[in-house]
């Protein structure tokens, strides 16, 4: 998943063209042929790829040099990174490796020579300094133990032992390649050090030095602890400076791009909006990435977040998303703790002048922190992934579109971008195609909704399901669908209310709307329905609202009959004369069996049974449930509704409860109720009955007596 910052191995891994230079690096190498030791200075920024190409280098010596061939010894000097230790650590790693099993004797001989010269640089207890002064090789006071207790005894030791040294190398026709990388990634003092290292200390006749920094940062750090220009310092001591090629926009562009297609290659075309891509690639992503380790470390974060929630955002906005997490993280984190800002749409007519001025004072107050980029660049940028902060009215369809594709702009898919999850009330992209795939079978998709039922997502899989009635659900599975919603619509919770709020009940009528006027044909349509109706067992409520709406549609049954004729009703008038028959069959049926009693919502069935049937059957049926003072109660019970409202300074809503008197007394006497209930009231099993039954007794008796007024 991660891609570790390391740097390539071979030339089979150049994705940007650095061989060529690597090959004449190493044949400038190899073509040195004097004794004396000589530094080779390789500069490059930070993250600009030196490493990559001394592996490429040092491989290509192996290859094209003739016999004897170099031996080759890295010392990454970040290893050992502590004063009291660079440079005895320095010999000791030189030693080691020419000491191995493995080697030749005249290495062993050289490797234990230059054993016996690391022990003269054994660090002490206090961080010590290093000043090389004069032909034999002295180490001041501090450096080493054996140079510290001897004094000039030992300083004359140490001179003998490197002339030793250098009669070994002398006699020795290979030649020593000493690499030493990652220079700059040390700090002030241990730079001057490793440059005295090799000036002084290990100018060894045969070796050739391989030092890899980026050229300003070195300088700066001479100069702060060397007296004089830190150029001239290290002009010294690289005697053949190599500035690395540049790497030009267009291959890091290329390298970003191949990386990115890797992460995205099972994402389906469909979902990959490719002008949504360049759009935003070129409004403000591109200036993110400066060199391939600006890219690695972009893909490293990128790729974890990416693929725990890939198949529930919107890829493009993902990808931007990310690069401003790892370039811009405190824009990042205040998008995140700002989701009113930038998601949602940007159309609040209720919202006064000073609301909107305040709102764009604050995305101001958080762009104008940004320095990354430019603000014009970084505000093109931002209001293509986030269109509120354009200040232009976008209208609902907006949001079911943005939530479709899974923006990040979407109010309900925000958080999904930054918490990395779904959350455990949400369903996924992936689980709502998977459900409505299987909407060609009836009993399949019933079974796939009284699941989501169970786990209490069904309310948010209606929502989410009007992103697709337009286009996405084919018409072949729109009949099985809306059989299937009918059947089982009564058995969802109802969901929201309120002004602004749409309940279950409401959101199915939508999608029944939505899908049956993919037709054009009232047959078609009536056909849908009537089929729906006959097979349908476990509701009654769904099938009496959806035709009390399409009774709405054409003023017929009541509903503003004195209204001009309709215009694109889902059904004609006769066709919706036979929809009404066979809902009150479905009612009767319901009546018959017991179970239209115990319905929650028996009251408005009852009072669209009246406006389908002569109103006296239906009075005699609510009768026959009052028999008994139990069944009076429950058919009370059905009339309590509460009220919910808010004072100027309340935090908290308020509820009341109701009883409209009008609408009991479209079923029941008044009088004979009021006398029953007061009864029940005083008798003493009256204590024992459940709240909402006493209180139902209460609000009724109480709205009678004027305690209550009968309207809100």
């Amino acid at each position: 998943m991660f891609r570790s910052d390391q740097p390539i191995d071979s030339y089979k891994e150049d994705l940007l063209g650095r061989h060529s230079f690597a090959k004449a690096l190493a044949k400038a190498i190899l073509s040195y042929e004097k004794n004396d030791s000589i530094s080779i200075g390789l500069f490059g920024e930070w993250g600009s790829g030196k490493t990559s190409i001394i592996n490429m280098t040092l491989e290509e010596i192996k290859v094209i040099s003739t016999k004897p061939t170099p031996l080759i010894i890295k010392f990454n000097p970040w290893n050992f990174s502590d004063q009291n230790q660079l440079i005895h650590q320095f010999f000791n790693e030189l030693s080691s490796i020419l000491c191995r099993d493995d080697s030749a004797k005249k290495y062993i001989k050289l490797g234990r020579a230059i054993q016996k010269y690391s022990r003269f640089f054994e660090p002490l207890s206090y961080v010590p300094t290093l000043d090389f002064i004069g032909k034999a090789a002295k180490a001041v006071k501090g450096v080493g133990v054996a140079a510290e207790k001897a004094g000039e005894t030992d300083a004359k030791n140490l001179s003998v032992i490197k002339s030793e040294l250098n009669s070994l190398l002398d006699k020795i026709s290979t030649k020593l390649i000493i690499v030493i990388d990652d220079i700059d990634r040390l700090n002030n003092t241990e730079i001057r050090q490793i440059f005295q290292l090799v000036k002084s200390l290990a100018d060894f006749p045969n070796t050739i030095y391989l030092l890899s920094f980026d050229k300003d940062v070195v300088i700066n750090a001479l100069k702060k602890v060397q007296e004089g220009s830190g150029n001239d310092y290290l002009e010294k001591v690289v005697q053949v400076p190599f500035e690395i090629p540049q790497i030009s926009k267009r291959e890091v562009e290329h390298f970003l791009f191949n990386k990115l297609d890797e992460l995205i290659h099972d994402i389906p075309e469909n979902r990959w909006d490719q002008t949504y891509w360049g759009n935003i690639y070129h409004s403000g992503l591109k200036h993110f990435f400066k060199n391939i380790r600006d890219v690695n470390r972009y893909l490293n974060s990128l790729s974890f977040g990416f693929n725990l929630v890939k198949e529930e955002v919107n890829p493009v906005d993902f990808i931007a998303i990310a690069a401003i997490q790892v370039f811009i993280p405190d824009l990042y984190k205040n998008i995140k703790d700002n989701k009113d800002l930038f998601a949602g749409i940007n159309n609040d007519s209720h919202a006064s002048a000073e609301a909107r001025k305040s709102e764009q004072s604050k995305i101001e107050a958080i762009l104008n922190k940004v320095k990354e980029l430019p603000q014009d660049v970084l505000t093109d940028f931002l209001q293509r992934i986030f269109p509120r902060m354009e200040n232009v009215g976008y209208s609902h369809d907006f949001l079911e579109s943005w939530r479709k594709k899974g923006r990040i702009c979407s109010p309900d898919i925000f958080d999904t971008y930054f918490k990395l999850f779904i959350p455990k009330d949400e369903i996924s992209l992936k689980e709502i195609e998977r459900i409505l795939s299987t909407g060609n079978d009836k009993e399949t998709f019933t079974r796939e909704l009284l699941k989501l039922n169970q786990e209490n997502k069904i309310i948010r899989f209606l929502e989410r399901m009007e992103d697709y009635t337009r286009e996405d659900i084919s018409e072949g599975n729109i009949v099985p669908i809306i059989s299937a919603l009918m059947d089982v619509g009564d058995l969802f919770p109802d969901g929201s209310r309120g002004f602004f709020a749409t309940d279950t009940p409401m959101r199915l009528l939508r999608l029944f709307y939505q899908l049956s006027h993919r037709f054009n044909e009232h047959e078609e349509r009536f056909e849908i329905f009537a089929d729906a109706i006959k097979k349908t067992s476990n509701s009654l409520y769904t099938i009496v609202h959806e035709i009390g709406v399409q009774c709405q549609q054409h003023g017929k049954y009541g509903f503003n009959e004195k209204a001009e004729p309709p215009k694109n009703t889902t059904v004609s008038s006769d066709q919706l004369d036979e929809l009404v028959k066979l809902s009150l069959i479905k009612i009767k049926k319901w009546a018959k069996a017991g179970k239209l009693a115990k319905h929650n919502h028996l009251i408005s069935i009852l009072f669209m049974w009246r406006r389908w049937a002569d109103p006296t059957i239906v009075r005699s049926y609510a009768q026959s449930l009052i028999k008994t003072d139990d069944g009076l109660i429950e058919f009370i019970k059905c009339f309590l509704h509460d009220v919910r409202s808010y004072g100027m300074k309340d935090y908290v809503e308020n509820v009341n409860w109701r009883i409209n008197l009008e609408s009991v007394e479209a079923f029941l006497e008044l009088n004979k109720v009021d006398k029953r209930l007061r009864k029940i009231r005083h008798k003493s099993e009256y204590n024992k009955l459940e709240d909402k039954a006493k209180l139902a007794i209460q609000t009724f008796l109480d709205t009678r007596d004027g305690k209550i007024k009968d309207r809100f």
